[in-house]
């Protein structure tokens, strides 16, 4: 066999493993589950197999590793062990604070460990969620002005107050998580870059604030917690 024959033998292989890397590759990402909707106590479908399988990978969570495609107690449980372990939220009901339910806060963070990216993926219904940029605070002693960006067209809102805000996931399929504190918007539209400026502040005085953006889709992210302290 010549030298040339050679060469070609080898790419001929390697384009034929290659080939065959791909047909494994492809339909693993096709077939690849994320959870499309908010669930709640008694819920039964597909996206609840595809929590509980989740779940069900670590012994923390869920323990009893059962894949029913039932939001039964157990689920419920393993939820509120996911939902304390990454900070979302660590009491009360699925009602009052959504401890317990897989609301929008929690969606985005099991979306974003099935995809080992925080995308979860072109084949999914369910859209992603904007990308917030660091929010910027330009402020005097009576006013402030905040200033971020997002990497997709959305509404931006911010949440301020002088105590510590507080927010919880006890809200409907596509509805947005309740936010203490005042709220202020930039001009309303679809947009990537966003400006809500508040007034009436008072001087010296600590404020605590959120910025969230929501999508025309209604998904949604924020940045929190922050704050900053008006000039004297």
């Amino acid at each position: 066999m010549t030298v040339q024959q050679r060469a070609m033998a080898i790419v001929a292989t390697v384009f034929a493993a290659s080939v065959l890397v791909l047909a494994l590759i492809i339909p693993l990402y096709a077939n690849a589950a994320f959870i499309t909707q908010t669930l709640d106590f008694g819920d039964s479908n597909a996206d609840v197999t595809t929590l509980q399988t989740y779940l069900a990978q670590s012994t923390i969570f869920y323990p009893e590793a059962l894949i029913t495609g039932y939001y039964g107690q157990l689920t419920k449980a393993g939820v509120e062990r996911f939902q304390t372990s990454h900070s979302i939220v660590t009491s009360g009901t699925p009602e009052t604070t959504g401890y317990g339910r897989v609301g929008p806060l929690t969606l985005a963070k099991l979306n974003s460990a099935l995809s080992g990216t925080g995308n979860p993926g072109s084949n999914v219904s369910w859209d992603t969620v904007p990308v917030l940029s660091n929010p910027t605070v330009t402020f005097t002693n009576t006013s402030a002005t905040f200033s971020w960006t997002t990497n997709e067209s959305t509404t931006g809102q911010v949440f301020w107050s002088t105590s510590p805000l507080t927010a919880n996931e006890a809200t409907g399929p596509r509805q947005q998580p309740y936010v203490s504190g005042t709220l202020a918007i930039d001009s309303g539209n679809l947009q990537t870059g966003h400006t809500v400026t508040v007034s009436n502040l008072q001087p010296n005085t600590t404020y605590y604030y959120l910025v969230r953006s929501t999508d025309s889709a209604g998904n949604m992210s924020m940045i929190w917690p922050r704050n900053f302290r008006t000039s004297n």
